[in-house]
This record gives structure tokens, sequence and C-alpha cells, in this order.
């Protein structure tokens, strides 16, 4: 444990095997060793975790010791990788899987299992922080000047600051081992550019923070050389095609669902109303394209808040 402490219930930490190891409720591991004198701007860093099933944790960046809770300033990337048993229809079931930036772009599909150790190497370079899972990129976010948070979240910002290992509830198993940071310069360039439309920007990130999964069956990655702009793009909306599922998890769903097509003409906000009425789960698709088109995803999301949907409207593949 020499250099690092823990803001609250010490008795939440263990050490096993060579990692930190969660075993209790709420608490948050700061490093406050001699690196870099626990104050980084640009950085790689680079942990080995594992999960049990339903187990919640995150790893902190850009962050401060401080008190009991949870810590306000800096970026939370997230790591859960299956969700706890349900205990009611109306109870929270956590959306925003592992490699998410939290609450800001998020990855409605697990990259990884449980009970099996993986790569967390996050990056922050300029105003961009990027996050990658056994080296593959999955989430990645650029700030653009002012962004807007939630009231609860407004520090939750780039600068610089320390790192963080989180415990997050009773019942939860994370391990964290194999810590090591990599120093980029002071003067790192951003590597990506935030979207143009602050509108649009605004709203996925009220969308991403709310647990409103933006999944699009109807994304459907391209051959050769586009792919990798249709992934850059798929990381830098938040949003998760349904190629990211498998057939399995396409196929299990509890109840009624609607696939809302919005390739041809927008969606009709009275209409996600009634379907929501029913008791059907809705999900979304562009209906084959390869591309994310900014005004069709504006005007979904749009529609969507003007029926008064949440969270628990939308089917998510292989848990409701």
């Amino acid at each position: 444990m020499n250099g690092w402490t823990p803001n609250e219930r010490p008795e939440s930490w263990g050490i096993e095997d060579g990692a930190f190891v969660t075993k209790g409720d709420v608490s948050h591991l700061f490093y406050t060793g001699s690196v870099a004198n626990h104050e980084f701007k640009n950085f790689e860093l680079e942990a080995e975790v594992k999960t049990t099933p339903g187990s919640n944790g995150g790893i902190f960046v850009h962050t401060k010791l401080q008190g009991p809770g949870f810590p306000p300033a800096g970026y939370e990337l997230q790591v859960i990788n299956s969700n706890p048993p349900v205990k009611s229809p109306t109870a929270y079931v956590e959306h925003k899987m592992t490699g998410s930036i939290y609450a800001v772009r998020n990855t409605w599909a697990s990259p990884v299992k449980d009970n099996e150790w993986f790569k967390y190497r996050i990056k922050v370079s300029g105003k961009t922080i990027q996050t990658f899972i056994n080296d593959r990129l999955t989430c990645e976010y650029t700030e653009p000047e002012n962004p807007f948070r939630p009231a609860d979240k407004k520090e939750r910002l780039l600068g610089s600051g320390t790192f963080a290992l989180q415990a997050h509830n009773l019942g939860s198993d994370v391990r964290y081992r194999a810590l090591r940071v990599r120093l980029l310069p002071d003067d790192s360039p951003s590597i990506g550019t935030p979207i143009a439309d602050r509108d649009l920007d605004t709203l996925i990130t009220q969308f991403s923070n709310d647990n409103m999964p933006l999944i699009d069956l109807g994304l459907v990655p391209p051959s050769g050389a586009a792919a990798d702009a249709f992934w850059n793009d798929v990381r830098r909306y938040g949003m998760t095609p349904g190629a990211a599922y498998s057939l399995d998890a396409l196929r299990q769903y509890g109840r009624s669902v609607l696939v809302v097509n919005d390739r041809d003409r927008p969606i009709d906000p009275a209409a996600l109303a009634s379907a929501w009425a029913s008791g059907a789960k809705l999900i979304f698709s562009s209906g084959g394209e390869s591309r994310i088109d900014e005004a069709r995803l504006k005007a979904r999301l749009l529609a969507i808040r003007a029926a008064r949907l949440s969270w628990l409207d939308f089917w998510v593949p292989g848990k409701n």
C-alpha cells in the first residue's frame, strides 16, 4: 500500500497475489506516491484488471485526494463486465460498460469477460482521453471549450491530478495489478477534435450521463479502408452498433421489443410515447447505414427527449 491512500473505509481494500482487491463498500484508493509527485497531466496509464460476475469498479484520472464519497474531480474510466441480478423491474441497471469514459462517452457492450485478466490502458494527450482494452481503442473523447456537464459532474474535466482505484460496493470483487505509467510531454497535442455541433455534443453527454444506451442495430461496419473511419466515429459519438453484440445476445429479450428505423424518415415522438405506454422496449436502427449521420442522430435524440423516455425504456441486447 506504499504510495496509496484510501479516502475512507481502508477495510474495503486488500492485497492478494500482488493485486489490489476490493473487499467492501465505497472507497477510493488514491495514488499519493513519489512518481511525478502524484500530479499527472499527459500520460499513458496501464493496469491489469479482473472482475467477478456483477462486480463494479473504476479508475479515476486527473482527480484529487478528498474525503468520503465519489470523487467529483477528473474522469472515471468504467470497470464492469456484467450486471448483478435485477431485484425489481425499476432497479438501476448499469449500461455503461468497461472502457467507458463514464457518463461522457460510453460503450454499451462489454469488450471483455468476467474472471479473466485484461489490460486496461488510459491515454490523456492535450484535451483528448482514450481507453484501450487489450490494446484495442474502445472509447475516445476530446473536450470542447466550456463543455456541458450535468449539475453533479461540473468538475469532470481534463487538467491534471492523480489516479484513484474504485471499490464501488459490497459484493464487488475487482482486482487491479501491474500498474505503470508513462509520462508524456506537458505540451502533447490533442489527438482528436470535438464535435462541432455543440447542441449535439450536449445531447450525447446528457444521454450518456443518464444511462440511456446509444445503440444502433442498423449501423453496419464497412469493409476495407473505410472501417477505421467508421469505428472512429462510433467512439467519437459514444455509440455501439449491433455488430458489437453476439448473436446469442441479440436473440435474448424478455418482453416485446420495437426496433425503430429512422433511415428514411424522422421519428415521431408521439409514436415513441405510444410504444412506451404499451410496455415495449425500444432500440434504434439507421437501416443498414455504414456512417453516422449527425442530423439523423440529433433528430433521434431530440425525439427521445420529447417522448420523455428514460433508460428503463430501452432494450440492451443480452440484458432485458
